[in-house]
């Protein structure tokens, strides 16, 4: 009788998600570094899409705190600069109607981990909910739950760009004292497989000599510095998962969608299915330079662990997967009529005017038109599905000024082209967009 009982609680059963409940996402949140004027009419048109939806989603990057009583340094290991937001920011994001926002990124400890406690903190008393880093592993991995008008959702987050001193730790114990455990972000790890020929991987053996430490047999894998490589197979990046990980993360959805009529996983992963790389300091190890900045960030190709990780988290109970990091748009697939948004791009991308950035390693980043390109989609639920997408593209300002590294209403020629390269995007996993009155629509098939 009493096992019954625990049984049945357990197993309690979830309000299910109400026909009609709305999400609302945008892309990373670089910048503004500026005070936004909410009621300007074009940045309305914005806010207005988060405030009616549901819930409204966006990647929080960099820091939020005020660096005038920070007692915290800069970090020797970074993202790929300090971005760092004044401290009204944070109440401004829950003004614009985005109340959950992810935490796991490149840019999180930027400013060590005294500046990302910071951050969360004043993310907290600004009402704004997020998921994705935390004091120690389990925190930085478990589910964000909050409680909207239609029900309660939830937010699983984590990063597979992060530097390494980004990672969530357990606490530590030296003379029967423990520590608290470590402030950071809920990391997965990966890393790439160069596929070469059995000719080329003797040679590669040849040149290793007594560094080769990647500890498999002989004839399976040779590892130089950073890089693994392998016999076999096509010649095309070829990216792992760490298993325990992946393992962690999608039991933190399967218990999320125990106690969720909603559950949102995302990701920040800067990885795609390209190998051109920019390249980086002379002296920058690889493992910092996949921090920063993966190669061929602008091609819209997923890294290949990426649709297995998705399809795996809705399987888990996700009910959409948004991946951020690109700094430009990626198409959309619907797998078991739930969405997965493999980049929304930016919803603000703000460096004063200028269009190139010299990273602290010394990489110089020129940005490309694609850039400053983004949409906010807005998907309507019936019967615990996407039933539809409203795909509203914007346009970001590159120069500096009030309006710098805001998203604001495009021409109607922009408009169609931004929609028109998700179009195509999208169709390569079998989503059809239709364009209508400026707008893209995603409906929900048979």
């Amino acid at each position: 009788m009493l096992a019954g009982l625990i049984l049945a609680a357990n197993l309690a059963v979830v309000a299910p998600l109400p026909d009609g409940f709305t999400f609302a996402a945008g892309g990373d949140m670089i910048g503004p570094y500026h005070d936004l004027n909410l009621n300007d009419p074009d940045f309305q048109r914005v806010t207005a899409l988060f405030r009616g939806a549901d819930l409204g989603f966006a990647n929080q990057e960099g820091s939020i705190f005020d660096l005038k009583s920070f007692r915290g340094f800069p970090a020797a290991e970074n993202g790929g600069g300090y971005p760092l937001q004044p401290v009204a920011f944070a109440h401004t994001i829950k003004a614009m109607g985005i109340s959950l926002v992810s935490k796991a990124n490149n840019h999180a400890t930027d400013w060590g981990t005294d500046g990302l406690a910071a951050t969360l903190g004043w993310l907290a008393a600004s009402g704004v909910t997020q998921a994705g880093a935390g004091e120690g592993i389990d925190a930085a991995r478990a589910p964000a739950f909050l409680d909207t008008v239609k029900g309660r959702v939830a937010l699983v987050d984590t990063a597979s760009t992060f530097p390494p001193m980004a990672v969530a730790g357990p606490a530590v114990t030296r003379f029967g004292v423990t520590s608290r455990p470590r402030m950071g972000i809920s990391a997965l790890h990966v890393r790439e497989v160069g596929q070469v020929t059995p000719r080329q991987l003797e040679a590669l053996r040849g040149i290793a000599g007594t560094l080769d430490f990647g500890g498999a047999p002989k004839s399976a894998e040779v590892r130089l510095g950073d890089q693994v490589f392998r016999s076999g197979g096509k010649a095309v990046p070829l990216w792992e998962m760490n298993q325990d990980d992946e393992t962690a993360i999608l039991n933190s959805v399967k218990q999320a969608r125990r106690k969720a009529s909603f559950v949102l996983f995302s990701i920040h992963a800067h990885q795609t299915a390209g190998d051109s790389d920019a390249g980086g300091a002379p002296y920058e190890p690889m493992v910092l330079h996949w921090a920063n900045e993966a190669a061929s960030s602008e091609d819209p190709r997923p890294a290949n662990f990426e649709p297995v990780l998705f399809h795996a988290a809705i399987d888990a109970g996700a009910d959409a997967v948004v991946r951020t990091g690109p700094h430009v748009l990626g198409g959309i697939e619907i797998y078991k009529g739930k969405p997965i948004f493999y980049s929304l791009g930016s919803l603000f991308f703000d460096f004063r005017g200028k269009r190139s950035y010299t990273s602290p390693t010394g990489q110089v980043m020129n940005y490309p038109d694609g850039y400053f390109q983004t949409v906010i989609p807005v998907t309507r639920y019936s019967h615990g599905r996407m039933a539809e997408i409203r795909l509203y593209p914007f346009a970001i300002e590159s120069g500096g000024g009030a309006g710098g590294g805001m998203p604001h209403t495009p021409s109607a020629d922009e408009a169609r082209r931004i929609l028109e390269n998700m179009k195509a995007m999208s169709a390569v996993y079998g989503t059809k967009i239709s364009i209508e009155n400026g707008v893209g629509l995603i409906r929900a098939q048979p």
